[in-house]
């Protein structure tokens, strides 16, 4: 009876270690390239892994034990060692998982484990294919995400490798809303004259350009966003002139991206899901000809980009159809110096915190795919 006394209280104290180290946790580190659809291609350095292959799929279980005994000192320095996240694990790899270890260890200075099961290996720098997902995760689930990674890839003539692997984030503490990914080997040169790509400007107006700049600041592959004012008559207006509506300009944003990160179509999205596309010249108590929704484009091939995404949001989205104006591009003028940034620099001011936080908050939440 001791006996059992002895292990259950031991395992309570490893699970409790265990949840204070994952909230802690710190998480590793990548370099989103580009978005495709759904899916990250990201650029990882070099990692060390800690990792513990079961004897058989039902075994599982003790493979976060072994590991976690490992970091908690069960090493030859008895030296706990940082958690990080996510946690690798390989379901169609003989089930191995792994830990990272923290930056700043080598394979020299990394203590030895005193369980000859757990394997340390240096992991080479890599490119890799990602598909989130969030909740409880099991093989039902991690082959339907797998077919569906394989699927935008193959779409995309995207050769991988068969290395899969499923990375959790913050388990065990969080269930509900747990993040888990999975990961595949890309190959690199598969896409290097993608990578080439010069920048590219976007200008779209959808109400205050103080909502759009702050829509797009944060958005994978945007280099900068200006506000200003395109589509009137004059050169060089002012803000009071396009207020009053007689220059006929709509205020609109410079939207300056690199298109190997990130596509026309996919900012377009953003674009129309961050606004209601079907109210002529509002958005919400802003009201104007100066506020209507305006897109320009520099080429035919633009336009054509443009006119495709209207016609499918037209179709699967808006119960109303969309009155965005779609517009050549002539001019661009900067808006004056204190429209810049606005968002960034007044966050706390009443139309920021009622008006373009849970906007910008939203759309984070809904297209956290396209977000750094």
């Amino acid at each position: 009876m001791l006996k059992f006394f002895a292990i259950i209280s031991s395992s309570i104290i490893l699970v409790y270690f265990s949840l204070n180290l994952f909230i802690m946790a710190e998480e590793h580190d990548y370099q989103v390239l580009k978005v495709i659809d759904e899916v990250e291609i990201r650029a990882y350095d070099e990692m060390i892994y800690a990792s513990y292959t079961p004897k058989n799929e039902s075994d599982r279980s003790s493979s976060f034990r072994m590991i976690a005994n490992y970091i908690f000192g069960g090493n030859t320095a008895n030296e706990e060692i940082s958690m990080t996240s996510p946690v690798v694990m390989k379901p169609y790899d003989n089930h191995e998982m792994a830990f990272i270890m923290p930056d700043h260890y080598t394979l020299t200075s990394l203590p030895k484990p005193n369980n000859s099961q757990i394997k340390i290996s240096k992991i080479p720098s890599s490119t890799k294919a990602a598909i989130r997902y969030s909740g409880y995760s099991n093989a039902k689930i991690e082959n339907k995400k797998k077919e569906e990674l394989i699927a935008v890839l193959n779409a995309h003539h995207i050769a991988h490798e068969n290395d899969f692997e499923v990375l959790v984030y913050n388990s065990p503490y969080k269930v509900f809303n747990r993040r888990n990914e999975v990961v595949v080997s890309v190959n690199h040169n598969n896409k290097t004259n993608h990578m080439s790509l010069k920048n590219e400007k976007l200008y779209v107006g959808g109400g205050c350009f103080w909502c759009v700049e702050a829509v797009f600041q944060d958005v994978i592959g945007v280099e900068k966003v200006v506000s200003g004012y395109s589509g009137g008559l004059i050169e060089n207006p002012t803000y009071d002139q396009v207020s009053s509506g007689r220059t006929k300009h709509a205020e609109v944003c410079e939207i300056t991206y690199n298109p190997a990160a990130i596509e026309l179509e996919q900012l377009l999205k953003i674009f129309f899901a961050s606004h209601d596309p079907t109210t002529m010249n509002r958005q919400g108590n802003d009201v104007g000809a100066h506020y209507r929704s305006i897109v320009f484009f520099s080429d035919l091939n633009q336009k054509k980009v443009v006119d495709n995404v209207i016609r499918e949001l037209n179709v699967s989205v808006f119960d109303h159809k969309i009155v965005t104006q779609v517009q050549a591009f002539d001019a661009f003028y900067n808006a004056e110096t204190y429209h810049q940034d606005y968002y960034q620099n007044n966050k706390y001011a009443p139309y920021c915190s009622y008006v373009i936080s849970p906007k910008v908050d939203k759309l984070k939440k809904e297209l956290s795919q396209f977000y750094k």
